[in-house]
């Protein structure tokens, strides 16, 4: 069974889908027995199937990945639909902003309207006697809302996809710190000091963080490998875990087998190493960047789009995003791991998902033209341009106590005299065997 879900089948799943194809669109049905519809449902139906049907010719002849479990075609279908994602985001790129709410709303008649205004920090206060949700009732009402669990789960795949606690600390503190930054502009950023430094960082963030840093432990030490490379190889051989119970049931054997499919067979853990260089750091400091690109531009397409935060669209764009970003910065830790740099290319997945980061910024600037006119609060430019200042005269001088250390070393091992041969030979020892008295 395993090898019939293994093997590709391309013949016999292009067959299977052209059936499905004219059953689906009624190639064959006699002429007027056709459902009745509008022009327009004829074409929404249409760019549905176009992209079940690209879909379907990813999972058979999409670009390899890392992925296996539960099955490789899966992570192929995650590439084609984000590139479906890509040339959609292109297209709407090409209208202008009225006809860009009329695309959207031709797919889902309940978008094109302007999203109110939420702010979170409107009041503060902690302690509200008389309040309608009790004494609590403003930190009850903030804090367990309906984007709560929405917030630990987000955490969770960014622990999963990044897996090292210092990026994952250094993210969830600087996408606070752009909250602060862009809250001018987006009602929603503006938060209590509680809700931001307490709530958001110090027990969602944890929570997420700590259990996806957990699942992947835990997979780790059981052998879990999710490319399968480790499969085959000798060393994994003898590395598994042995089994506790090797007489067991037939029935226990089967459900083991199916449950393995939907669990990788070993996790690796990234060793980032931020430290290491002022190379390195600037490396690790471009995934946090792009990590921060990813959630600002989830608000801001909400916000010159009208998009609501319920709405299935984001949905659509976070399932797409987290399945691609496990693959992309699986491809870009091995792109930064290449001894020859100069030489490397970047994965597939991982260009994608920069060329989606770009255009959704472009999105984003042309369709907000006109709403981000409030200006930039002085305490903000001068923080900002205080901290570049620093991290970048710290580069610099780290860059430089490297360089001189290596050049100290380079003409200390210049300088060292070499090691004369003695002339003169050791007297051979004698190979004789001495008899013993």
């Amino acid at each position: 069974m395993a090898r019939v879900f293994s093997s590709p089948h391309t013949i016999t799943m292009l067959a299977c889908g052209g059936v499905a194809l004219g059953v689906m669109t009624q190639a064959f049905s006699t002429p007027g027995s056709a459902a009745a519809g509008t022009t327009a449902d004829g074409l929404r139906r249409g760019v549905y199937g176009a992209v079940g049907s690209y879909a379907a010719y990813s999972a058979l002849q999409g670009p390899a990945t890392h992925m296996v479990r539960p099955h490789a075609a899966v992570w192929k279908v995650a590439h084609g639909l984000f590139t479906v994602y890509l040339l959609a985001l292109v297209v709407l790129l090409f209208q202008t902003p009225d006809d860009a709410q009329k695309l959207l709303r031709f797919f889902w008649n309940d978008l094109g309207v302007p999203l109110p205004a939420k702010s979170y920090g409107g009041d503060c206060r902690i302690y509200v006697p008389g309040h309608r949700s009790g004494m609590f009732g403003i930190v009850y009402e903030t804090c367990f809302d309906e984007f709560t669990l929405a917030h630990v789960l987000g955490w969770f795949g960014k622990a999963v996809a990044i897996r090292h606690w210092g990026l994952l600390w250094a993210y969830s503190i600087a996408f606070e710190l752009c909250e602060l930054t862009f809250e001018h502009w987006q009602p929603n950023f503006n938060e209590c000091w509680w809700d931001m430094w307490v709530w958001d960082v110090m027990i969602c963030n944890l929570l997420g963080i700590c259990a996806g840093m957990w699942v992947v432990k835990f997979m780790r030490g059981r052998m879990y490998d999710w490319s399968g490379k480790l499969k085959s190889s000798p060393a994994a051989k003898t590395n598994r875990a042995p089994r506790r119970n090797e007489h067991s049931s037939p029935v226990k054997g089967t459900l083991k087998q199916m449950m393995v499919v939907f669990t990788p067979d070993s996790v690796e853990t990234y060793t980032w190493q931020p430290t290491e260089s002022p190379g390195r750091f600037l490396k690790c400091v471009f995934l946090v960047v792009c990590g921060l690109i990813f959630d600002l531009n989830a608000f801001f397409l909400k916000y010159v789009l009208h998009v609501p935060p319920s709405h299935k669209f984001n949905l659509y764009r976070l399932f797409l995003w987290f399945a691609m970003s496990n693959i992309a910065i699986r491809e870009y830790y091995v792109f930064i791991e290449s001894p020859d740099l100069s030489a490397a290319k970047l994965g597939s997945n991982a260009w994608l998902a920069l060329a989606v980061l770009i255009v959704e910024i472009l999105v984003v600037v042309k369709n907000g033209k006109g709403r981000f006119t409030a200006p930039w609060p002085r305490h903000i430019v001068v923080l900002w341009t205080v901290a570049f200042t620093v991290v970048c005269a710290y580069l610099i001088a780290w860059h430089r106590r490297i360089a001189s250390a290596s050049s100290r070393r380079a003409e200390a091992a210049s300088r060292a005299p070499a090691k004369k041969t003695s002339s003169r030979r050791a007297p051979r020892r004698s190979t004789k065997k001495v008899a013993r008295d």
